[in-house]
């Protein structure tokens, strides 16, 4: 039998959006990686990562562990929100976690500037409510800063979450509950381990947007230490010097690989369980 010919027609319809990638993406981070090995002078020099790794280190280290924090407190929130929904039908919760998603990062970060300031809306409740005369602000904290991520990130791993608990087969929790399983049960044996797909997938997206936020952290977080993005912005802006800025880029992108590997090998795992 001859080998059928395949048409070409899918590859087609895909090419714009690869045009598109290829573009935007896959060209600028070629080039990216190709110019943090090479000076200003053009020539090819492994001074750039060692200028990052001299002054930037504390940097990202604080960049990947307050990304860290922001993911973990992001996903205890989202299941328990997420949970709460699964079993009960609260219209104002439903409309209200997703409120952050159509707020651009530029007025979340000035919106937590006031609200998070010392004199801020935050504290202007305080006061009244346990009066005490002047409470300190948290704003320009890494408190404040871990506030404003959790209150941005949270509505988008939220949602992710909800949908993988809704999509689960109705019969397991059924059947749990039959068998007399409290909620908070069925939540941990049943609910989460079935959706640890969609969780993993919460779980990078949440880290790939907090650590590569530039708005909030700028407006919101400490002076010292910074985010790894603030460093790139600030070698460009002020010294002109793309070697430096594109090496942080590539350390920041090889952080977030290390996650994405890990995903890859547990979806992996998932599909060979499945088919074993």
């Amino acid at each position: 039998m001859e080998e059928k010919i395949k048409s070409p027609m899918g590859f087609i319809l895909i090419l714009p959006a690869l045009s598109v990638l290829g573009l935007l993406y896959v060209f600028p981070l070629i080039r990216a990686i190709w110019s943090s090995f090479y000076d200003r002078a053009g020539n090819f020099t492994l001074g750039n990562y060692a200028k990052v790794f001299e002054l930037y280190t504390r940097d990202i280290v604080y960049s990947v562990a307050m990304t860290a924090a922001t993911v973990g407190v992001v996903l205890v929130i989202s299941i328990a929100i997420a949970s709460y929904l699964r079993f009960r039908d609260w219209k104002f919760l439903d409309y209200m976690y997703r409120l952050p998603l159509f707020i651009p990062f530029l007025i979340v970060g000035h919106a937590m500037r006031i609200f998070l300031a010392p004199h801020g809306t935050l504290n202007a409740l305080l006061t009244r409510i346990i009066g005490v005369e002047e409470l300190p602000g948290i704003s320009g904290s890494w408190t404040g800063l871990l506030f404003s991520f959790v209150w941005v990130m949270t509505p988008f791993a939220t949602l992710i979450i909800l949908g993988a608990f809704k999509a689960l087969e109705p019969a397991y929790v059924e059947a749990a509950q039959n068998l007399g399983a409290s909620k908070l049960r069925i939540i941990f044996d049943i609910l989460i381990p079935l959706s640890g797909p969609s969780i993993m997938v919460a779980t990078i997206l949440t880290f790939v947007r907090t650590i590569s936020s530039l708005t909030i952290p700028l407006m919101v977080g400490p002076n010292k230490p910074n985010m790894i993005t603030i460093d790139m912005m600030f070698r460009v802006n002020y010294f002109n010097d793309w070697g430096v800025a594109n090496s942080l880029g590539v350390i920041s992108y090889l952080i977030v690989m290390v996650l994405a590997i890990y995903y890859l090998r547990y979806m992996v795992a998932e599909r060979g369980g499945i088919k074993g």
